[in-house]
């Protein structure tokens, strides 16, 4: 009993630390948000303003400033990226594990190894033959084209994270679903498809939360502020004699909706398709 009740204290203190990890750094933002801009670097022990300042969120939900124009035209690009890579790499990445656990063919342990090897390769170490690539053929500033650069980035991780789940599905039922006369596209679309949507559902939220968070690669490939990302916004509140602290902080904590949300709308289906693989 008493064991238990360490184990469970135990348990709540790393908790809260993990909670303090991570939240700390989204309330210091809020805080900055909402604090005004003559208070910021003012030299006292209070952690909370002494007045709340909400001039910066109403400038950015008010349709006729700036600063709602450049951060809702940078949601609309990150979404778009964000929406371009799942489209494109979800049904890639399921094909290509099908097709790693269905068939045996030549070559096949090297060339999932080989798929493997990628995933540790720095992206940065590509950024040059990639740039090149991107302006020797027009494709630089281009939301699409940087959302294909993600594509073939993220394939490796949901490949080998969808063949994993597929190798516990029994193939009996394969097998069974052959004997019965079904064919491939059958087997593939009422069998695999059905027991599979955790899985697809986990990888799906994942390409996006990475997609939406990427910033380093966009911020070399695109340059026009219509292409901006969310990420790369923030930016545009930085000049040479004046940064608007107090607009960067409120700019980063809008761009954190969109993803919270489908977190945590979704979190069920994330934590059951990295989970049910092993227990099915």
């Amino acid at each position: 009993m008493k064991n238990k009740t360490i184990y469970k204290i135990g348990y709540i203190l790393v908790i809260l630390f993990f909670l303090a990890f991570t939240l700390d750094p989204i309330i210091w933002c809020f805080i900055m948000s909402i604090t005004p801009e003559s208070e910021i670097f003012r030299s006292s022990g209070d952690f909370l303003p002494s007045k709340i300042n909400w001039g910066n969120y109403l400038s950015i939900f008010d349709r006729s400033s700036q600063e709602s124009e450049v951060i809702f035209r940078g949601l609309k690009n990150s979404l778009m990226m964000s929406v371009t890579t799942m489209v494109i790499g979800i049904p890639t990445s399921l094909f290509a594990a099908y097709s790693f656990y269905r068939y045996k063919f030549r070559a096949r342990e090297f060339v999932m190894k080989f798929l493997m090897l990628t995933i540790v390769i720095p992206v940065f170490t590509t950024i040059i033959p990639i740039y090149s690539m991107f302006a020797e053929y027009g494709m630089l500033d281009s939301v699409f084209w940087v959302a294909i650069i993600y594509v073939s980035s993220f394939i490796p991780i949901t490949t080998w994270t969808m063949m994993n789940y597929f190798k516990s599905i029994p193939r009996e039922l394969v097998e069974s679903a052959s004997i019965e006369g079904c064919d491939e596209l059958q087997i593939f679309l009422k069998i695999i498809m059905p027991l599979s949507t955790p899985i697809i559902f986990t990888c799906i939220l994942m390409v996006f939360i990475m997609s939406w968070n990427q910033f380093q690669i966009p911020l070399i490939l695109i340059s026009s502020h219509e292409n901006k990302l969310v990420t790369m916004v923030l930016s545009e509140f930085i000049s040479r004699n004046d940064v608007r602290y107090g607009m960067i902080s409120a700019s980063g904590i809008i761009s954190l909706i969109i993803p919270a949300m489908v977190a945590v709308l979704f979190r069920k289906h994330l934590i059951s398709g990295l989970m049910q693989g092993t227990g099915k």
